[in-house]
């Protein structure tokens, strides 16, 4: 089995998504190296053997002088010849030794019948080996990690049957120390005319820190940022497995009853640490087998496999309610928080995972309307939430009729030089005398369609808006509007925001359209060629909120993005209030270094605090927006004081 002893460099994500072109680079350099000496040989030994036959004959030859001078002629120019080609191949073999000292990834070669390796040094040096003690296969695999064996000698047995073009296998090997790195090892079999591999040769590449940062992204994917509770990803996955068996479960929606106030009165960032000091408590209570979730915001879910019994179901969720109404002291501020606990079983109140997380969400519904603080199991008698949501969906009809929307603005600027670029729209909806939050009527509206109207309206102002910009200011800005899944259904979006450009002699490359992470789920279908069209008629496109729980990396290089949108949450956690780095201040570089990679542009959303600005600065982030540099704004007002001409953006000294 063949046995890659290579050398090795830390590859990035850039590195492994060009990898192809790599591998054939590689194997190309060492074939263009190995086939000319096997060639040259081969002519060695031809022309020794034709000259010893002809020294032979002019020994025991007895024709004239003019015959035998004839032959030693003959002898004196083929010896000639032998010895310019053992010159070049001396050369050869020379280039061919230095070749695999000095590579960055180093070379090897594999004899697949005598099983011996002919390697670089650079891959000891990598693994902190001092001397060369691996001759053949076995030795190798004696550092290869044993549950990596299997899957690398039954990769490099299909290419050996040449069942694939190329060899390419990735895995751990142990070190001098004890610890295993992961080696990319690419490779290529020279074959015999009856296709059978008679030489292998190929090079390694050190991606343990590549598969670090990989680890940190699946880790991001299935994790909420702020208190690292599974999100809604893993319950998904947990939620399945435990109703495919037989046992049942039970699921608990919980709902913090005071949070808003709290957030409101005394910040974010208070908030946020009560949230985690919520999750710590919530975590006291939670078998090995559970699931505890941040569903968003002051929302948790707790998954109980196995347990459908409603007496002892009820009894395990007011252990959670306890844990909740004790008081917190957060920040040095005591706070009574509560909770409000909804609670579903399954089989027994649900027929499948939608029907128990809705049952479960509306049981909490009916615990808040019974004044908080207590549990509420889902009855079929239960129509508060159903009917909440309907008198939003008249509302929001009644609204877009008298068009009661406005547009707000957030400026966007260039983290570098403070440069305005532009603005994102944000829909802001006027019921009577109060403001009616996003969160509460946007899901009513995609699940009724009522998005798609709603999103043509706001196109239509947000170009309008972007054209008057254009009649005023000295430069071109750009305006982002967010898309919802639902406006691609029709299969009519492109033309209609082609058309609102048009009409407004806006150019397409100033919008940026905004779309979620969750379209990634989705990563093939019409909608991907509607994004694949827009980017061909020159808007630019965004991936919002990056990290909240959705994405596959692998999509990111798949669809045509121009920028991706990092999530508040990651750079609301870059530093503490003491201006010390947190974990974020590893997963942020990392994020940025990624997009860059792929040849994104990164904005970050959410940024309050100059030190956080700052930090972004040093980490090249392109463009940055938050409430330190402006919050959102209607039209005038952002065109006062956004756009008069002695703002130049804002700066880390105001």
């Amino acid at each position: 089995m063949a046995n890659h002893l290579v050398t090795t460099r830390q590859m990035s994500i850039r590195d492994h998504s060009t990898l192809p072109h790599q591998i054939a680079a590689g194997n190309v350099a060492a074939e263009g190296l190995r086939r000319p000496v096997s060639r040259m040989i081969g002519l060695q030994v031809g022309a020794l053997l034709v000259l010893g036959g002809l020294l032979l004959l002019l020994w025991l030859a007895h024709s004239s002088p003019l015959v035998r001078g004839s032959l030693a002629l003959c002898i004196l120019c083929g010896s000639y010849f032998v010895a310019i080609q053992l010159r070049r191949l001396w050369t050869t073999q020379r280039a061919y030794r230095l070749a695999m000292e000095a590579a960055h990834d180093g070379f090897w070669e594999w004899d697949p019948v005598s099983k011996r390796l002919n390697v670089g040094a650079r891959l000891l040096e990598i693994l902190g080996y001092s001397e060369n003690f691996l001759p053949d296969t076995h030795a190798w695999l004696e550092l290869v990690h044993p549950e990596d064996r299997a899957h690398y000698n039954r990769t490099v047995a299909d290419h050996l049957k040449a069942r694939t073009p190329f060899f390419y296998c990735e895995y751990r090997v142990r070190a001098s120390n004890g610890e295993y790195r992961w080696i990319a090892s690419r490779g290529i079999a020279v074959r015999d005319r009856h296709g059978v591999a008679y030489q292998m040769a190929g090079s390694v590449t050190d991606i343990t820190e590549r598969k670090l940062h990989e680890d940190e992204m699946r880790y991001l994917v299935e994790h909420d940022r702020l208190t690292g509770l599974a999100n809604r990803f893993m319950l998904a996955e947990r939620l399945a497995l435990a109703m495919s068996g037989e046992g049942g479960c039970a699921l608990l929606f919980i709902d913090l009853d005071r949070f808003k106030d709290i957030n409101d009165s005394l910040g974010h960032r208070l908030g946020d640490h009560l949230l985690q000091e919520v999750a710590a408590r919530l975590r006291t209570v939670t078998r090995d087998e559970d699931t505890l979730v941040r569903q968003g915001g002051d929302e948790f879910i707790v998954l109980l496999p196995g347990l459908v019994n409603p007496a002892l179901a009820e009894a395990r969720a007011l252990l959670f309610l306890d844990q909740l109404n004790a008081p917190f002291v957060t920040d040095g501020n005591h706070l009574h928080v509560g909770a409000s606990i909804g609670l579903s079983i399954y089989p027994n109140d649900a027929e499948d995972a939608e029907q128990l997380l809705r049952n479960a969400d509306t049981a909490m519904y009916a615990a808040k309307g019974q004044g908080g603080g207590r549990v509420c199991r889902h009855t079929p008698l239960m129509k508060e939430r159903v009917l909440q949501r309907a008198s939003i969906e008249a509302r929001l009809r009644l609204a877009i009729e008298q068009r009661a929307f406005e547009l707000h603005y957030q400026p966007q600027f260039d983290t570098a030089s403070g440069e305005l670029l532009g603005a994102e729209a944000l829909l802001r909806w006027r019921d009577g005398e109060q403001w009616i939050p996003p969160e509460r009527f946007i899901s009513v509206a995609e699940e009724t369609g009522l998005i798609v109207p709603l999103g043509d309206w706001v196109l239509e102002q947000a170009i309008t808006c972007l054209a008057g910009w254009n009649r005023c200011s000295a430069r071109p800005l750009r305006m982002a509007v967010n898309l919802s899944p639902r406006q691609f259904w029709n299969g009519k979006l492109l033309e209609r925001v082609i058309s609102v450009c048009a009409r407004h002699g806006v150019a397409p490359a100033q919008i940026e359209l905004e779309v979620t992470e969750s379209m990634l789920l989705q990563a093939e279908g019409d909608h991907v060629d509607t994004l694949h069209a827009m980017r061909r008629h020159g808007f630019r496109l965004a991936l919002d909120d990056f990290g909240t729980g959705y994405s596959s990396l692998s999509y990111l290089h798949r669809l045509p993005f121009n920028s991706l949108k990092i999530d508040r949450s990651f750079v609301m956690s870059l530093i503490d209030e003491e201006g010390n780095y947190t974990g974020a201040s590893a997963l942020v570089p990392a994020i940025i270094v990624m997009a860059h990679n792929l040849g994104l542009e990164v904005v970050a959303e959410g940024v309050e605090t100059e030190g956080q600005l700052l930090m972004l600065r040093d980490l090249v982030c392109d463009v940055h927006q938050g409430f330190l540099s402006g919050r959102p704004v209607c039209e005038a007002d952002f065109r006062r004081q956004f756009m008069s001409a002695a703002h130049s953006g804002p700066s880390l000294g105001a």
